[in-house]
């Protein structure tokens, strides 16, 4: 991503980042952040305001989010059964930071 006006992302001005689901283990569920390209300098306010996972069948017992200090703080959620959808609202992770996401199930 880049500030979508200019040509800076030629001088480095941009950032690329991965997020990776991952099962842990039988009750663990994991969402982290990656950047993909170091060459990108650009740094951003941009928040993540919600995610939405689908395919999710059971309830979970709870979810803590991992941000810049890596101290754990509980994440608010809603799951819907019939649909099989968790959305995690407000994570208040930015774009250009590192964080994880542990879903306990």
């Amino acid at each position: 991503m880049d500030d979508g006006e200019t040509f800076d992302y030629k001088s480095g001005q941009y950032f690329y980042w991965g997020f990776i689901y991952k099962k842990e283990g039988d009750q663990l569920h994991s969402i982290s952040s990656k950047n993909l390209d170091k060459r990108g300098k650009l740094e951003s306010d941009a928040v993540i305001e919600k995610i939405v996972i689908r395919g999710v069948r059971y309830y979970p017992t709870n979810i803590h989010i991992y941000l810049d200090d890596w101290n754990p703080e509980t994440a608010d959620y809603t799951h819907d059964r019939d649909a099989q959808t968790l959305i995690i609202r407000k994570p208040n992770a930015l774009l250009t930071q590192e964080f994880r996401i542990d879903i306990h199930m």
